[in-house]
């Protein structure tokens, strides 16, 4: 077994270096007061002692003396940073002291300890879960758009095309009409869609402009300040909706679609272009604070079947954006402290005002969040 082996790794300002043991010293910082002439002492706490962390980095081999010049030279650097500690993980710190021995062993070796004290108050700010989260969905999208791309086709064969995706978006047209949005929102998408509809004949011969027109539309789902007005359980089924609608669909093509493959082909990309987008813009419509459990992961499931079904055929930059979409999605939502919903299994049908107060939720509420489809007659599982 190698001596890397046997040692572990820390790291101090993007330097790396072995160690074998650590010590650390905390307290309090407690003062005692002895009286003259009298027995009893009293003790002040004068609060927490600062702590202070000791490592020994280890350089060996003929060339240690390069690697211990460039960790003296980050060691005295000021200011405090982040220190990768192998057992205590990272540690906000300043060096304070280090000692060095040198010897002729093993081609030379040297041996640093350092001191390290806690850093203050002037902590780097952690990223915020959720901004992670908005920006890795954005990446996404930046990526589907910019994998986008769309070969020459024949006069007869762009009218082909044209026709084509002016059905499916038809399908994203109707997908609106059904789900529950404020006016404002819901004209304004359809607006979208009817403009990039009426645009394709001059957009599909330009796929940027094409990929850029149907990025905006896509965007009304997710960056849109409107969603804010948004019950947890509209968004979760809203975002559903659009996970549903992001799925492949078969399309039986005729005339020159159906013999033309460049046509067949262009087809492809740009129901993969749309399907991406829809997801990234579900992904990022998901993340909110939720009021329960049940709304929160209805729309986390969604979003993750959806990004999961997209990743066998998603070229590389895609897929890593997909993948940190994902995580990112999933530890922003699932860092929410929620209370579960409270469950009811109903066998016989009630009125939806009867049990809505039983579980004490307000009526609107609790129509919304079991979708009831006829309020005087509810039955099966209901979530409170």
């Amino acid at each position: 077994m190698a001596y890397t082996d046997r040692r572990a790794k820390a790291s101090f300002r993007g330097m790396e270096f072995l160690t074998d043991s650590h010590s650390a010293r905390g307290g309090r910082r407690i003062v005692t007061h002895e009286y003259p002439h009298g027995d009893v002492p009293s003790s002040e706490d004068l609060g927490k002692k600062a702590w202070d962390w000791k490592l020994n980095a280890y350089f060996i081999g003929k060339d240690y003396d390069l690697e211990l010049n460039g960790l003296l030279e980050k060691l005295a650097e000021p200011g405090a940073t982040w220190l990768t500690h192998p057992w205590r993980g990272l540690l906000w710190v300043r060096a304070k002291d280090w000692s060095i021995e040198e010897n002729n062993e093993q081609d030379g070796s040297a041996k640093v300890t350092i001191e390290f004290v806690e850093g203050g108050e002037t902590i780097q700010p952690s990223q915020d879960k959720v901004d992670v989260a908005i920006d890795r969905t954005r990446k996404m999208g930046d990526a589907a758009e910019e994998d986008f791309d769309q070969e020459a086709m024949s006069a007869d064969g762009l009218n082909s095309y044209i026709a084509a995706v002016q059905e499916k978006l038809e399908v994203l047209r109707q997908v609106i009409s059904l789900a529950t949005l404020p006016l404002t929102w819901a004209n304004q998408i359809r607006n979208l869609v009817a403009g990039v509809k009426g645009d394709l004949a001059t957009l599909a011969g330009l796929p940027d402009a094409y990929a850029n027109a149907l990025r905006g539309l896509t965007n009304m789902f997710g960056g849109s300040s409107y969603s804010d007005d948004l019950s947890g359980g509209d968004r979760a089924r809203l975002v559903g909706r659009l996970s549903k609608a992001a799925r492949p669909r078969s399309t039986v093509l005729s005339g020159v679609a159906a013999v033309d493959g460049a046509v067949r082909r262009n087809l492809q990309k740009e129901e993969a272009l749309r399907g991406r987008l829809l997801v990234a813009s579900a992904a990022e419509l998901a993340i909110t604070v939720y009021e329960t459990e049940a709304d929160r992961d209805m729309a986390l499931d969604a979003v993750v079947t959806a990004i999961d079904s997209l990743l066998p055929n998603l070229p590389d930059a895609v897929f890593q954006a997909a993948t940190d979409a994902r995580a990112a999605v999933i530890d922003a939502l699932l860092s929410q402290d929620l209370k579960p919903a409270v469950t009811r299994d109903i066998s016989s049908s009630l009125p939806a005002a009867v049990l809505a107060y039983r579980l004490e939720v307000d009526e609107d509420v609790f129509l919304a969040r079991n979708a009831v489809r006829h309020p005087l007659f509810v039955k099966g599982r209901i979530y409170g």
